[in-house]
């Protein structure tokens, strides 16, 4: 009996320990992990440039909210969003890196390092202008989308100012859209006395960003707030997409002897061929046709808001400029001979219509469009707007001739992986709307 007592409480002393001993490592473990985790949080909420571009492209709300962390937001929205004053970002910067189209594993690996000095500031009041303090009056004022923000050593705008021979008052946002800039333009921009207005209109996204806006408008929250309905602990949390980049690095999954890349694919031009990556959600406004187009909520809305702002410009005895501004893929698409090139492009377009039938906002189908009908349809989107300006009465200034006969003579205008205008590309759009101006002049 008594030795059935000692071996029992033999046995609890045994358990008692092993769970003493599972609780003395378990407990430090679990710190441990909580504390790492915090640190890498915190750390690269802080220190947000450290942040690997594989992990802000794995998904949209770490690329918009954690790697990009400089933006204020108004509500309700009028001009969506902007810097915050006295933003400053310098360092290395390579528009080659395929990640800036598109975040999967589409393009093939490639040695070309295009890295040049990036400085970008803004001004006291958010925007991209140096220096900081606002002139009291400025004869040209324009408001874009990322097309305002550096791209190249010397950017367009710069340009333009060399020519001018004077400051230009620059409104932008990267993925603004029409409804962003025009609002921008009344609140900042007006009471500068401007003798011409500019607005760049990007065939790329403009109509997809109207869409955003519209939608964040009606919601009556802000834009940060929109975006953030519904999105689980899991997807803002940094920590799981460093972790899932961290194994990948390490364990980089068994790669095919002969991967199915799509990019890049080559335009071939007279200057010679040009190796380039398309951002595939640049293929989806191409897609649409006119009717379709003009049909759509996005574009009565772009129509009313370019209408009346014309309106406000000339009421303030300015001129409003709308400059196109025509995407790599629309410009480069007609010199892509390559079979296999032409079906890697046209299985990223999408069949599109309106959500109630013959009206509405525009939706995306996965029915990728023939060589013909996407020959037709890259058109269709320059053609509206050169009609609907011309019917207006509101300046039109088309880069899309331009570009694509400079990219035949030239070369490349815009990045490799970038979707933006190179050095050439900034040169060009600069002094082809110097010129514009100058004829308005005559």
């Amino acid at each position: 009996m008594a030795n059935l007592t000692a071996e029992k409480l033999t046995q609890q002393a045994f358990k008692k320990r092993g769970w003493q001993t599972a609780v003395n490592f378990v407990g430090p473990l679990v710190v441990t992990v909580l504390a790492l985790v915090l640190a890498i949080e915190v750390g690269f909420r802080l220190f947000y440039q450290l942040i690997p571009i594989e992990v802000c492209a794995s998904d949209p709300i770490i690329g918009t909210y954690t790697c990009q962390p400089y933006f204020e937001y108004d509500k309700p929205v009028r001009i969506g969003y902007r810097y915050t004053p006295g933003f400053k970002l310098e360092g290395l910067w390579n528009p080659a890196n395929p990640y800036l189209a598109n975040s999967d594993n589409s393009t093939a690996p490639s040695d070309r390092d295009d890295s040049f000095e990036y400085h970008f500031v803004t001004d006291d009041h958010g925007f991209p202008n140096e220096p900081a303090e606002w002139q009291a009056q400025y004869d040209i004022v324009l408001a874009g989308d990322s097309f305002t923000i550096r791209t190249a050593p010397v950017t367009w705008i710069e340009r333009l100012e060399q020519h001018a021979g004077q400051e230009i008052l620059a409104l932008g946002a990267p993925s603004w859209s029409t409804l962003n800039e025009a609002e921008a333009i009344r609140q900042f921009g007006l009471d500068k006395q401007p003798k011409y207005v500019l607005l760049m209109f990007f065939e790329g996204n403009d109509i997809i960003n109207t869409a955003q806006y519209l939608e964040r408008q009606d919601s009556g929250l802000d834009w940060r707030a929109y975006d953030m309905q519904g999105v689980s602990l899991y997807r803002r949390l940094l920590t799981p997409h460093f972790a899932s980049y961290l194994w990948q690095k390490l364990f980089p999954p068994p790669v095919e002897e002969t991967p199915d890349y799509r990019y890049p694919i080559v335009a071939n031009t007279e200057a010679g061929p040009i190796e380039t990556v398309f951002k595939d959600i640049h293929l989806l406004p191409l897609s649409a046709d006119y009717d379709t187009l003009a049909a759509s909520d996005e574009f009565t809305a772009v129509k009313n808001a370019l209408i009346s702002l014309n309106d406000d410009v000339a009421a303030q005895g300015a001129t409003l400029v709308v400059v196109y501004i025509p995407s790599k893929e629309h410009v480069l698409w007609s010199r892509v001979w390559d079979p296999v090139d032409v079906n890697n492009v046209l299985e990223r377009t999408v069949t599109v219509t309106l959500s109630e039938g013959d009206q509405g906002r525009l939706q995306w189908e996965p029915t990728y469009l023939t060589y013909d009908r996407f020959n037709e349809t890259t058109q269709a989107q320059e053609r509206l707007m050169a009609d609907f300006t011309a019917e207006a009465g509101i300046h039109f200034l088309n880069l899309t001739p331009v570009f694509w006969q400079g990219s035949i003579e030239q070369g490349e205008l815009y990045h490799y992986g970038d979707p933006h205008w190179n050095q050439a590309g900034n040169d060009l759009a600069a002094d082809t709307i110097w010129a514009f101006l100058q004829r308005l002049d005559e």
